[in-house]
């Protein structure tokens, strides 16, 4: 059993690790063999490894325990499993290396602060507590790549957060779609809806559904929390613009999130009604791939789009 000094990994007044904590989890990284290592051995190789005095078998086993947390080793009663990526961790520089592990570690488990302390494109630093300031000072001794690291690590945190709670209002929609269909006499059409964007996410749509007249229509859903704002907020790539704006059974669908995770739908809009608030490349060299829209809460119809236009459904 990997064992040690309890104050040698206690993170109690601060969630960053110290450049020391890392460099403890990259020797201990190090050690292990990609077929694994049993407990007893690995304890043999800390108390056995050089450092020149700076790190005691209880600091190596303290940096293995936090290389779990950091989901890089596989831990079974018998093996201790290196990840293929930490493997390859290993192989770097010390400073690109425990850069790595840092942020592989506050992407497994994201400190509170870390979602108050990236706003945007900016970082509020006083919403970092002063121990974990102290650490990442330590770490990176240039303002500026801690700032860097800390808006990598705030918009991957946002992606996955999007995403997350982009796909629970997708199934959301599909089930109101359904039950449209249903509590109208069409059980039948109500078995054709689909959520495509679990096949592709490039057709520029998430959901397909017909109306009561078999129309298909074919709907972006957009979750958002914000909507009590008089406003809906959201990213809307090209892809999706130029598929808005060739398909007239096209829609977009947004829905609200309230604090207690219940979601809400606002309504939908056309095409129509985005296209001014789009973006135009103004260069040959450039070319826009995703755009934030804030759209009036107004330029929302209740409801859902189907039944409501049936001049522009198409089978």
């Amino acid at each position: 059993m990997i064992t040690g000094n309890a104050g040698a990994d206690q993170m109690a007044t601060r969630s960053t690790p110290t450049a020391f904590q890392l460099q403890a989890a990259l020797l201990a990284g190090r050690v292990l063999d990609t077929a694994g290592n049993s407990a007893e051995s690995l304890l043999v190789s800390y108390d056995r490894l050089a450092t020149g005095g700076f790190y005691r078998s209880q600091d190596l086993q303290a940096g293995h325990r936090l290389l779990e947390r950091a989901g890089l080793v596989k831990t079974t009663p018998s093996n201790h499993l290196p990840t293929p990526e930490l493997k390859e961790i290993c192989q770097l520089p010390d400073d690109v290396a425990s850069e790595l592990l840092l942020q592989e570690l506050l992407l497994r488990e994201p400190p509170l602060w870390l979602y108050a302390a990236v706003v945007d494109d900016e970082v509020r630093w006083e919403n970092v507590p002063e121990a974990d300031q102290n650490a990442l000072a330590q770490l990176l001794a240039d303002a500026a790549r801690r700032e860097a690291i800390l808006l990598t690590l705030g918009r991957t945190l946002d992606a996955e957060l999007l995403a997350e709670r982009g796909s629970l209002g997708e199934e959301f929609v599909v089930q109101l779609c359904r039950e449209h269909l249903q509590q109208r006499d069409r059980p039948d059409l109500a078995g054709t809806v689909r959520r495509v964007s679990l096949q592709s996410d490039q057709l520029g749509y998430d959901v397909t559904s017909p109306d009561t007249t078999g129309r298909r229509h074919r709907m972006e859903i957009k979750t958002t929390g914000k909507a009590s704002t008089g406003r809906v907020e959201f990213f809307l790539s090209r892809n999706e613009a130029t598929v808005a704006g060739r398909d007239r059974a096209w829609s977009l669908v947004a829905v609200s999130r309230d604090r207690d995770d219940n979601l809400h739908l606002i309504g939908w809009c056309p095409a129509v009604h985005l296209v001014s608030h789009l973006p135009r490349d103004i260069s040959t060299q450039g070319r826009w791939t995703n755009v934030r829209l804030s759209i009036a809460i107004t330029d929302f119809t209740p409801g859902l789009p189907l039944d409501n236009r049936p001049e522009n459904g198409d089978r």
